[in-house]
């Protein structure tokens, strides 16, 4: 068996959520591979709003287990307030449901300290302030907490030496240096916390990949890959497909379809190039009607029209075999829409509605066809509301476990 991994093909933001609760449905497993508290993956469950951050898309499920992997970033006291939040939505995550790789890392007020300091200096570049970054810094620096070592007896010497190697950096910005005192509080919150959810496999789903359904959920888009994104305006970890196999860990053999998430327009937060970006009234309308204001910050994102040469990049880079097209109905009713080909803007007769009785409207058929010939993969399914089930598929969903991603 073969299962299907989610990703975003833009900036994050792309609704990479919805499309996760959607294949969940069928599915055992849900895995998140990469990111932190930074990400937010909104559902929709009968007109109410939920927002995971750290936590897999599965949760609206009763039957699905919900993992973090290795390749993660937990803050405990997000995590906290994250799982009081789907408890109070009816959504209870035991530590039968939720497990969290012993391997992810640890984010903790001294990675907060370090995040703000920069964002309030002249190298910021608009992060979520969640102390992502610095986290992983310390990960590859070989100075971070692991999940692991929350009952090491030498925990609080391997603080200690945290604080050694990044307070300089906080006392040279004229900002207060991180206390031990405040990071073994948010330790005690973790040890308590995280550990009955603590998954030590060192090959987690070896055995599972190969009787039971499981979704791979990616954190952010393509374009904020690390290495691959817009550098230096990028998120601090490997958000293309390949990295599922690492960040879960998950047998390689076993990833099958990939599925790339685009809106029908495009938004961004924090700094970096937009080609497409609308200043005008445009841009506040589809800002205002697509509700887009981060989940995770509650900024207004910046927005633009489709640019179909970025997309085309994020395909190539992700190996993706179809793309699901978001927010489709937030463009309706535009008596022209656009999109960048080539390095140009071309123009699209608006539609009224995504669909048309059981087929797409005709013109927006048209502006489908015309990302499919740019691109040079199928569009599998569009939204067509804010609800989960506001989606018209285009091909069986059962379709994305098959053996044959050929296809």
């Amino acid at each position: 068996m073969k299962h299907p991994v989610v990703v975003g093909l833009q900036y994050g933001d792309e609704g990479k959520g919805k499309i996760t609760d959607s294949l969940a449905k069928q599915a055992e497993w849900v895995i998140r591979f990469n990111g932190g508290s930074n990400a937010g993956h909104t559902l929709w469950l009968n007109g109410q709003k939920l927002v995971t951050h750290s936590v897999p898309s599965g949760v609206l499920y009763s039957h699905v287990k919900n993992f973090i992997g290795a390749g993660c970033v937990i803050h405990p006291l997000a995590l906290k307030k994250e799982l009081e939040e789907l408890a109070g939505a009816g959504a209870k995550l035991g530590s039968d449901r939720l497990l969290i790789d012993s391997r992810a890392h640890l984010t903790l007020p001294i990675h907060l300290a370090l995040d703000g300091a920069r964002e309030a200096g002249a190298s910021g570049i608009g992060t979520t302030k969640k102390g992502i970054g610095p986290t992983y810094t310390s990960k590859t620096d070989r100075s971070g907490i692991r999940v692991a070592q929350l009952d090491a007896p030498d925990l609080e010497e391997r603080i200690r030496f945290l604080l050694e190697v990044f307070n300089p950096i906080l006392k040279a910005a004229g900002q207060t240096e991180s206390t031990l005192k405040e990071n073994l509080e948010v330790i005690r919150v973790a040890q308590q916390l995280i550990g009955p959810h603590v998954s030590r496999e060192a090959t987690p789903f070896y055995d599972i990949a190969k009787k039971s359904r499981c979704v791979l959920e990616g954190a952010q888009g393509i374009l904020l890959d690390i290495d691959h994104g817009t550098y230096p305006y990028v998120t601090s970890s490997n958000t293309i497909p390949a990295f599922a196999s690492i960040g879960t860990p998950f047998p390689s053999s076993r990833i099958g379809r990939i599925l790339g998430v685009a809106k029908a327009y495009l938004t961004r937060v924090g700094q970096g190039p937009m080609p497409t970006e609308l200043h005008d009234e445009t841009g506040q309308r589809i800002r205002e009607k697509g509700h887009e204001f981060g989940a995770t910050t509650g900024r207004p994102r910046r927005t633009g029209w489709l640019d179909l040469d970025e997309l085309r990049l994020s395909v190539r880079l992700s190996d993706c075999s179809g793309i699901v097209l978001t927010k489709s109905d937030i463009l309706s009713g535009e008596a022209k829409v656009a999109a960048r080909i080539d390095g140009k803007l071309v123009e699209f007769e608006g539609w009224s509605s995504v669909t048309e009785g059981e087929a797409l409207h005709p013109k927006m058929e048209t502006f489908v066809q015309a990302i499919e010939k740019h691109v040079g993969i199928p569009v599998v399914a569009l939204g067509t509301g804010a609800d989960r089930a506001a989606m018209f598929w285009r091909r069986p969903i059962d379709d994305f476990w098959s053996d044959d991603v050929s296809t």
